[in-house]
């Protein structure tokens, strides 16, 4: 009885490490489709922008997709006189991630742009399947930055994004905000796209867990370790979701205060009406983008002042 349990048992592990072998096989061999002709191409090409820049001071923004939709980089290098790399692709790459990519390339005197979208949790901090999508699609040695802790949590969406791709064979060009076409030298989505009425309030999800707060520290920290200058702001939100979240949103703001890494302004800068929005409540049209980043500017510059005099 004992040697045919064992041999179940056995026979059980090895069907598992073969399923597990094949899910992975996923991850490193399979693309997909859609992601290959999406905006989320940047992913990789703000890599290589940055690599070309190694030696050169620069702006890089670190963001979800609130920074590829309703950011404009223009004008960022306009009031700089700097190049501006805009990393963003989408927040379910999580911060980890993003930051890992990218760190390598801040140098001393460079201005990190750094604006994650409020909800938290593990999947802000380590991503999800999007993850999966935009690494294997794009960039798959990036694999490598992920921690052990990290494919702890992924793990479960490796079956979510097999599925993913199945469902995205075949894809290919389109002309959409959505596309790798809208993308513009800075890495911004630049396509013309006008407010939707049927954009979706929901409430903002998840609890801000110690290992996200270790993990923002750890940027502001890394940050100055390299001599650089590390501009920490709230994103932008719809008026609508943000007056449906105002405890969830000051509740965040409770926390990074009590962390002595507060933003660098309130929330509430950040919030514009409804119909300055494209189709989620961190997409903005073209003309809020504008107007969202000039108030970036001002902040930029007022913090940037505020910091020279604090030297003196």
């Amino acid at each position: 009885m004992k040697k045919f349990i064992v041999k179940i048992t056995l026979f059980s592990v090895a069907i598992i490490c073969v399923i597990n072998a094949i899910m992975l096989s996923f991850l490193f061999g399979v693309k997909d489709d859609w992601s290959i002709y999406s905006h989320e191409k940047n992913y990789v090409l703000s890599y290589d922008r940055l690599s070309a820049l190694r030696d050169t001071n620069k702006i890089i923004i670190i963001a979800g997709s609130n920074g590829g939709f309703s950011i404009n980089s223009r004008i960022i290098k306009e009031a700089f006189n700097m190049p501006v790399v805009n990393t963003s692709t989408h927040a379910g790459i999580g911060v980890r991630m993003q930051f890992e990519t990218y760190k390598e390339f801040i140098c001393k005197n460079d201005i990190v742009l750094f604006i994650p979208e409020y909800d938290d949790g593990d999947e802000r901090l380590y991503g999800g399947s999007t993850l999966f999508r935009i690494v294997g699609t794009h960039m798959p040695s990036a694999y490598k930055k992920i921690s052990a802790r990290q494919w702890l949590h992924l793990y479960k969406y490796i079956g979510v994004h097999n599925k993913e791709c199945y469902e995205h064979l075949g894809s290919g060009e389109f002309n959409s905000p959505y596309s790798r076409g809208a993308l513009n030298e800075y890495g911004d989505i630049e396509f013309e796209r006008e407010h939707k009425d049927s954009i979706k309030s929901y409430n903002l999800k998840g609890e801000m867990s110690v290992e996200l707060i270790d993990y923002y520290k750890y940027i502001h920290d890394y940050v100055r370790s390299r001599g650089a200058k590390l501009i920490f702001l709230p994103p932008t939100l719809i008026e609508s979701c943000y007056n449906n979240n105002t405890e969830q949103i000051d509740s965040v703001c409770t926390i990074l205060n009590k962390n002595r890494i507060p933003y660098g302004a309130h929330p509430l800068r950040y919030v514009f009406p409804d119909t300055l929005y494209f189709d989620t409540p961190y997409h903005m049209t073209p003309a809020g983008a504008s107007k969202r980043t000039e108030k970036v500017v001002e902040d930029m510059l007022r913090i940037l002042k505020r910091r020279d005099k604090e030297k003196i």
